[in-house]
């Protein structure tokens, strides 16, 4: 949290970002906003971050209670994370704090019922910026509301994970597939652990890894992986610090993410796995842009995925796997970029 204070007795501009978090918890929203506070306050900017332990009025008054009266300040709230519960106390920022001065980053919507989109009605009435990951997310809001007041746009999210060896060569990788995610439902983990049973059963040696963090020690999802891990050999780095996965992705050749809804700009763990040169396996749908249909192998079935990770993991299958990507479609999601569209959304300085 930097320290600006006032010059010349004009009020120092604030941002503040609301997110719910549970202390400990490992979740890829809460991470990306304290990203984006460090970010942009290394730009000069007074960013301070509340994390709410659930979505409610005496939260929202806290935030406004703690200096969001100012004039010069704005408040940006990141929805969804983990934990946040179902409450929709959401819809009461637009209320409290005013449209005009009020951000939201959508990071899904697409995947709520009729009943939780809802939510976001006060958002659409008002002067509020609602920011989205990617186009088709956008686009499905808009259709949502077709009668609103508030801005929208796209700003695109970046990795989590900061590339700590960067242009490490394929010879220099190890023969070793990855998952690299929130281990939990409606992630892929089920088809991943398919083509790991199919790549066992047809005496495929490689390495194989899971790497990240349960959504619950209860989630049936971790239990049947963790249940497994013996049997197909699968090495489990769970709950790791950014260094230590930016490291597991750097020795890496492929990754399979196969997620049931398809890959888009909203997946940071797949930007993850681009921006360390690891080529990445997962699924394509309409929601899939072009750069990475490009930039990604299509999973379309255990078999074809385990034919592509046959090849990849080679080291000639990586190199011209990684050879052919555009490396300006991820420059352009790239944290200096975000964070100076930030700021000029903002319009504090």
């Amino acid at each position: 949290m930097s320290g600006i204070g006032t010059a010349g007795g004009r009020e120092a501009p604030r941002a503040t970002l609301v997110v719910t978090a549970k202390p400990g918890a490992r979740c890829g929203v809460s991470d990306y906003t304290e990203k984006l506070r460090a970010i942009i306050g290394e730009r000069g900017l007074d960013v301070r971050v509340e994390r709410l332990p659930t979505w409610s009025f005496r939260g929202l008054l806290r935030v406004w209670r703690q200096g969001v009266g100012r004039r010069r300040s704005v408040v940006h709230v990141q929805y969804p994370s983990m934990n946040l519960g179902k409450s929709p106390a959401v819809a009461l920022a637009p209320v409290l704090i005013g449209g005009g001065r009020l951000y939201l980053t959508l990071h899904e919507f697409t995947i709520f019922n009729r009943i939780r989109k809802c939510y976001f009605l006060t958002y659409a009435l008002s002067r509020a910026t609602v920011i989205f990951s990617n186009e088709f997310e956008r686009r499905a809001f808009e259709a949502f509301f077709p009668v609103r007041r508030c801005r929208t746009l796209v700003v695109p999210i970046g990795s989590n994970i900061a590339v700590g060896r960067p242009g490490v060569p394929s010879e220099a990788r190890e023969p070793t597939l990855v998952y690299f995610g929130q281990i939990g439902p409606d992630k892929g983990l089920e088809a991943f652990l398919a083509v790991s049973e199919r790549l066992r059963a047809e005496g495929e040696r490689l390495a194989i890894a899971v790497i990240g963090s349960p959504s619950g020690p209860d989630c049936p999802v971790f239990r049947d992986v963790a249940a497994r891990a013996d049997r197909l050999g699968l090495r489990l780095v769970l709950n790791a610090e950014p260094e230590q996965v930016s490291d597991e992705l750097s020795r890496a050749r492929v990754a399979l993410l196969p997620f049931p809804d398809g890959v888009s700009e909203k997946r940071g763990s797949a930007l993850a796995c681009l921006e360390h040169g690891v080529a990445v396996v997962t699924t394509h749908s309409a929601k899939t842009p072009d750069w990475l249909r490009a930039s990604t192998v299509p999973h379309v079935s255990i078999e074809a995925s385990v034919a592509a990770i046959r090849s990849l993991v080679s080291a000639e299958g990586h190199r011209a796997a990684v050879g052919g990507r555009d490396p300006e479609a991820l420059r352009a999601r790239a944290w200096p970029s975000i964070a100076e569209r930030h700021l000029a959304l903002y319009g504090l300085e």
